[in-house]
């Protein structure tokens, strides 16, 4: 197995490490987070039932103390009576009937009034007995008087026998009481002239009378009458006094409620008294506060039935929490804690993952980029290691015809030995600079001399390659502090950078300027140039861009790192301006001496 199939397995041998302990255990804690949280929500919907139950039962502790004083009051209402708080019967159970004469009374006055031309001996006969001492019989004989005028045509005294009829208070005609039934003639010639106005005046005190008679009408009487009363003074019929007389007629056992005429009546019955309540009286029964309590037969969702056969009250009640939201109150406190705890371990978890993951990146990078160097620098020892074997067999077997040929190779094999030798310290100094054990000679030095002779040196390197170096050093003096041999490492390490990446272009430049107390430094190509994505790397130990591994230039990642490192050791910073296809420019900043 190769080696890169060997990392590619490493890697993913890796990755399923660092899931199983990582996105196993994250998924765990969240679903134990998951199921603490449900477990929660059940336990908060248990206790907001059990607070139900008990706020139901106050509740109907509360009514039947209410309904208890109501039965209270109930005692106090007369033997056998029927009452209905702030409110009137519209007929009664029992009416007070009022006495009313016997047909006997008038069956002269009958017979005459019927039989042909006989009309003037009825009137006389009905005049006669108005002004009987009795008031059951006058009533009887207005009535009548008024009934054979109609029968002549002469409704003015008709309409004056009804008035007549209609001032008696003490006895009845007809079946029903005198003023009712007067009052009721009135409005019918009212209606069959049709005098509205008069009708909706003469309707009104119709109404009035009705209401005023409950005690003596039963309820056919009051039927007869109630729909003409309505009709004629324009105000509907008091359907909640009709429904109470009919909650009393019904004559219902014990406690109870039910709806009559679209009404809901409850009624309490108290030895031989009933006491009968409107809807409205009975909701003030009903406690509030804690809990809404409405009279229902079903329950809606969060509320709690409590039945009448259980309770021994009229209703059977549905019970809710008027807030339930303020007895969530301490879950959703502690919700609101939980919810805060998972997202402080989701956002540790995660950050734990995610600073994971990129150490172990940025672990497998620095691994790939260390087999890198090992390789870049194998291939660097192995070049100038092979052409000092080469020299050195050919001078050892007396291969070399002449001196001016051994002078060349002695000179080849001392450009190797150099090479090898400035290969190995980089190594060393690299190393020391890691582990901060580099130790920098400072001392007063002219960084222009200095830059002068580090290019000349390189350019006669360069020029065997094909290379022209050209330096322009500007006006002034440029003495800095500094080591000598580590700034001519970092310059060097520059125009090899520049010379490797230069592409077609076979030049490079220097240039030296001053600025104030800042001297500048630079190192400029019309190479391959750098993306923009990859300067902010660069200056990274063993980091080699895209376009050097795919143009596969040799070099090890750490010329850039040192350069880095040499600079901010003397104070200064090291920049990159680049573009890709158009050349790069190193521009190392150094203070300078005043």
């Amino acid at each position: 197995m190769s080696n890169g199939n060997r990392s590619k397995l490493a890697r993913k041998r890796l990755l399923v490490v660092f899931l199983a302990v990582t996105i196993m255990p994250a998924m765990l804690a969240a679903w134990l987070a998951w199921r603490l949280l449900e477990q929660d929500f059940i336990l908060m919907r248990e206790r907001l039932r059990e607070v139900r139950e008990r706020r139901a039962d106050e509740a109907v502790l509360s009514a039947v103390r209410a309904l208890g004083i109501v039965a209270q009051q109930t005692r106090s209402l007369p033997s056998g009576a029927v009452g209905a708080p702030d409110h009137s019967l519209a007929y009664a159970v029992q009416p007070r009937l009022l006495p009313e004469a016997p047909a006997e009374v008038f069956a002269a006055g009958e017979f005459a009034e019927y039989r042909p031309a006989g009309s003037d001996e009825a009137l006389a006969i009905y005049r006669k007995l108005t002004a009987s001492p009795s008031a059951a019989i006058r009533a009887g004989a207005w009535l009548r008087l008024a009934r054979t005028f109609r029968r002549l045509r002469r409704p003015d005294d008709a309409m004056q026998a009804y008035r007549h009829l209609r001032e008696i208070d003490a006895a009845a005609a007809g079946g029903a009481p005198a003023p009712l039934a007067g009052q009721w003639a009135i409005c019918r010639m009212h209606e069959e002239a049709g005098r509205t106005a008069e009708l909706r005046k003469e309707g009104a005190q119709l109404r009035a009378l009705l209401d005023a008679a409950a005690s003596n009408l039963s309820r056919d009487v009051y039927e007869l009458y109630a729909e003409d009363a309505a009709r004629w003074s324009g105000k509907p019929r008091p359907v909640l006094n009709e429904a109470l007389a009919d909650a009393a007629l019904s004559r219902p056992n014990g406690t109870g409620a039910g709806r009559f005429r679209g009404q809901f009546i409850t009624w309490v019955k108290v030895d031989d008294r009933t006491l009968l309540l409107t809807e409205e009286q009975a909701t003030r029964l009903l406690p509030t506060g804690p809990v809404r309590v409405r009279v229902a037969a079903v329950a809606n969702k969060d509320e709690t039935l409590r039945r009448a056969g259980d309770t021994g009250l009229p209703w059977t009640l549905a019970i809710a929490l008027a807030d339930p939201e303020k007895e969530q109150e301490p879950f959703a406190i502690r919700q609101r804690l939980l919810y805060a705890l998972l997202g402080v371990m989701a956002a540790f978890g995660m950050g734990g993952c995610y600073l994971g993951w990129r150490l172990i990146r940025r672990e497998l990078a620095l691994a790939q980029m260390q087999s890198d160097l090992v390789a870049a620098v194998s291939h660097e020892f192995r070049t100038p290691l092979t052409s000092m074997r080469q020299v050195s067999a050919a001078l050892s077997e007396g291969r070399v015809p002449d001196e001016t040929r051994r002078q060349v190779y002695y000179e080849a094999l001392a450009r190797a030995t150099e090479r090898l030798h400035r290969m190995v310290e980089a190594l060393l100094d690299f190393g020391k600079m890691e582990s901060d054990a580099m130790l920098y000679r400072t001392e007063s030095l002219d960084l222009a001399a200095l830059v002068a002779g580090t290019a000349g040196d390189f350019s006669h390197e360069a020029a065997a390659k094909g290379f022209a170096v050209h330096t322009e050093i500007g006006q002034g003096e440029f003495q800095v502090k500094g080591d000598a041999e580590a700034l001519r490492r970092a310059l060097w390490n520059l125009l090899d950078n520049a010379m490797k990446y230069s592409g077609e272009c076979r030049e490079t430049w220097v240039s030296l300027s001053r600025n104030g107390r800042e001297a500048f430094l630079r190192v400029i190509d019309n190479g391959i140039g750098i993306p923009d994505n990859e300067q902010r790397e660069v200056f990274r130990k063993f980091f080699r861009g895209s376009a050097s591994r795919h143009s596969r230039i040799p070099g090890s990642g750490i010329g850039l790192a040192m350069v880095n490192h040499i600079v901010r050791a003397h104070g200064g910073r090291v920049t990159l301006t680049s573009e890709p296809g158009k050349g790069s420019t190193f521009m190392i900043q150094l203070p300078t001496e005043e």
